[in-house]
């Protein structure tokens, strides 16, 4: 024997041993499995009626009458049935009902296609879906009892005995506890009435998500809508909404972005911000607002722009900062603008380091030298309030170092100081004006003819009296021993046409564009909101005038 005929010897005894070896495995392989393949059939357990057929050459059985089918831990009754046991599936008819030990899940319908292999059951008319708490009603479902998934489609309803959700599609995941509905889907409880084009939700981590046009109404009447859907996580309580608004009795508010924190009773805005205070006529523009809707407190930053509405003008307001107070009590609602404020209509502009504007009592208090212009005038003082009646000015108030300059048509700047002013409104014009304590003036007194300047008016008393025609100073009444001197030209001097303080500030005053249009935002410092003032609107009685002297006299 030659050692190759060896090798080829040895060699084949190696694949015979093999060959058993391996018969033997498969032997043993299917031993093991038929148990666990049997148990994968669907077994017919009771019906009252049995019989045998072939369809489309294949054998199958039609059983009627308290029908009862099992197949692992999935139990199966219905009235009538067809089984194929080759393909080990069936068709069952009248009383449905599907129930799942394992998981004590429930379905009943009127007809079921189910497969024994896939375990896969497609489910229709008058369908009820039901685990633990949870109810599902719909005439088109597909139940998956492997997967314990099940989808529904041509319209569905679900509860749990708090909410109520319909959806023309749906998919539910009892393994991986979640969900997600699409068209036309409504949420309904106690709280809230939800609507939106889809919604996911994760039952474990308990985060919702609506895609598309979302919708939620509470039962206080508050309005949360969305163009692109949002997040709701129902553990804390927390909402953030892309491109939304929300709506409540008495505002609406709009942004890129929305968050709300329920158990805080907070919400806020992010870019291109939108308020609307409904009863006040009030729009607030920005980038950013903060909402404490406990307190009633809305703060709004980033180049915020406030539009007061009246009957045939618009008041802009600008700052670093609005504040919003609002409140149950009419006099406890407050408007505040701190940094850098800068007012606009088309009859009164203004600027102020801060603001408070009452709305109760339709008072604007500006603070921290705070400039007034209208027309051709200019008022200053360490505080000014402005009192508004039926949508129009009514009284003007300056409180300590009052300052007024009227300039004319000859570009002179006649002058009046005192320690406080009041001024009087008619028709959204100046009508008098009161200067108490320390009173000075100087006007340029005018040829009537040809305009020239005639020489200038220099009067000192305790307090005075301008009254005024179209915005313009027509009499002037002084009290309390007045001293008057005139100046002609020639002996004019600089010093002689300017009483201490004076500043023509012409160049601050604010325009509706650079309102609209409002420089890079400063750094915000939250410490510096200021404290409401105090002022008399309109003053003490006048005693009667020492002198009164007609303006048209200055003029000679």
């Amino acid at each position: 024997m030659t050692i190759w005929t060896f090798q080829i010897k040895f060699v084949n005894n190696i694949h015979k041993e093999l060959n058993k070896k391996y018969f033997i495995l498969v032997i043993l392989m299917a031993a093991m499995l038929s148990p666990a393949f049997s148990q994968r059939r669907v077994r017919i357990e009771h019906s009252d009626y049995t019989e045998g057929g072939r369809k489309d050459g294949q054998r199958y059985f039609k059983v009627k009458g308290n029908v009862y089918f099992i197949q692992e831990s999935t139990n199966i009754w219905c009235d009538s049935a067809f089984l194929y046991r080759k393909d080990n599936k069936l068709e069952a008819f009248g009383h449905i009902r599907i129930f799942d030990t394992i998981d004590s899940v429930t379905i009943t319908s009127n007809r079921l296609e189910y497969d024994g292999n896939s375990q896969f059951a497609n489910l229709r008319d008058n369908v009820i879906y039901k685990e633990d708490s949870v109810s599902l009603y719909t005439d088109f479902l597909d139940y998956d009892l492997f997967s314990k998934s099940a989808v529904f489609f041509n319209g569905g309803r679900i509860n749990d005995g708090e909410n109520t959700l319909t959806s023309k599609k749906g998919y539910y995941n009892a393994s991986g506890k979640s969900m997600s509905f699409k068209t036309d889907v409504e949420l309904i409880n106690p709280e809230n009435t939800l609507r939106a084009d889809s919604l996911y939700y994760d039952m474990i981590t308990k985060l919702a998500r609506t895609i598309g046009p979302t919708q939620i109404i509470s039962s206080d009447g508050t309005i949360l809508q969305s163009d692109m859907g949002g997040d709701f996580n129902m553990r804390i309580n927390k909402t953030t909404i892309m491109a939304g608004e929300i709506e409540t009795e008495s505002y609406i508010l709009r942004g890129d972005q929305l968050y709300y924190d329920r158990d805080k009773g907070t919400n806020s805005a992010a870019g291109n911000v939108y308020m609307f205070a409904k009863d006040d006529d009030i729009i607030i523009t920005g980038q950013m607002a903060d909402n404490d809707e406990a307190n009633g407190i809305t703060k709004i930053y980033g180049k915020p722009l406030l539009k007061k509405l009246f009957q045939e003008d618009t008041l802009y307001l600008t700052a670093d900062t609005l504040i919003s107070i609002d409140d149950s009590l009419d006099v406890n609602k407050k408007l505040l603008a701190y940094h850098n404020v800068r007012i606009y209509r088309q009859d009164l502009q203004g600027k102020a380091d801060s603001l408070i504007y009452a709305l109760s009592d339709s008072v604007l208090f500006l603070f921290n030298d705070p400039v007034l212009w209208s027309e051709g005038n200019q008022i200053e003082a360490d505080s000014i309030n402005i009192l508004f009646k039926n949508n129009q000015i009514h009284t003007l108030n300056l409180q300590f170092n009052s300052f007024m300059v009227l300039k004319d048509s000859m570009d002179n700047f006649n002058q009046l100081k005192g320690k406080n002013m009041t001024g009087y409104f008619l028709d959204n014009k100046i009508n008098s004006l009161n200067v108490d304590g320390n009173s000075e003036c100087i006007f340029f007194a005018l040829d009537e003819e040809d305009q020239s300047l005639t020489g200038v008016n220099k009067i000192l008393c305790s307090s005075m009296i301008i009254r005024f025609v179209d915005n313009k100073a027509d009499n002037m009444s002084f009290y309390t021993n007045p001293e008057a001197s005139f100046i002609p030209p020639h002996e004019l001097k600089e010093p002689d046409t300017r009483l201490k303080g004076f500043s023509w500030r012409e160049d601050e005053r604010p325009t509706l564009e650079n309102i609209l249009k409002p420089p890079p935002e400063p750094e915000i410092n939250e410490s510096d909101i200021v404290d409401e003032a105090e002022g008399d609107s309109m003053g003490p009685p006048k005693p009667k005038a020492d002198k009164t002297i007609p303006a048209a006299k200055f003029n000679k």
